[in-house]
């Protein structure tokens, strides 16, 4: 039976790069979840459903993602909708990829917690560093204002420290040796199993 690892944290907080580090070694599937939804909403089919739905959002046959956030970002109901409706295209893909992997997995995504895989995780890591540390990250990666991040922010998962594994501090970059040694315990860890 495979590893499950969950790697959450709020956005702009380092995950991909956390992720990156401790499969260094390529000894992981990594499935980034954020990844998969991109993949899911450029499909004709989604982009049917959305132009349904909220048709000004459809420019050159593609769903604009800024202008759909904008619309969710504000109406709690309708992210709610949004989130259950690519969810079900989402972990289709993500169940087929966990039954097909010869590696054990780790799973990049923010809002793992909502789902049925959290409490599968054999390992939660979280992810943490400041609101303005991840609003500046932010607004440098998406070129988006500080207004998009605070509007985006406020609908993020909450979090129970309680529940992870390894919290890893990430505000000023995180302790590179600190991550490679938890990751090369795992791969020890799962070398035994």
């Amino acid at each position: 039976m495979i590893m499950l690892i969950g790697i959450m944290g709020k956005s702009g907080s380092g995950k991909s790069t956390i992720t990156r580090l401790i499969n260094e070694n390529n000894d992981y599937q990594v499935i980034d979840v954020d990844e998969i939804n991109h993949l899911v909403i450029a499909t004709e089919e989604f982009i049917d459903i959305i132009k349904d739905k909220y048709p000004n959002v459809i420019e050159n046959g593609q769903i604009n993602r800024r202008k759909l956030a904008a619309i969710l970002y504000e109406d709690k109901e309708k992210m709610q909708e949004y989130n259950e409706l690519i969810w079900s295209y989402t972990s289709r893909i993500i169940e087929k990829m966990i039954k097909e992997s010869e590696k054990d997995v780790i799973i990049d995504w923010m809002m793992l917690p909502l789902t049925k895989y959290y409490q599968m995780c054999h390992y939660k890591i979280l992810v943490d560093c400041s609101v303005e540390t991840r609003r500046k990250r932010i607004e440098a990666r998406d070129h988006v204002s500080k207004e998009h991040f605070y509007a985006r922010d406020k609908n993020a998962v909450t979090y129970n420290m309680d529940d992870f594994d390894l919290i890893i501090n990430n505000e000023e970059g995180s302790n590179l040796d600190e991550v490679k040694s938890f990751g090369k315990r795992l791969t020890l860890l799962h070398e035994k199993k």
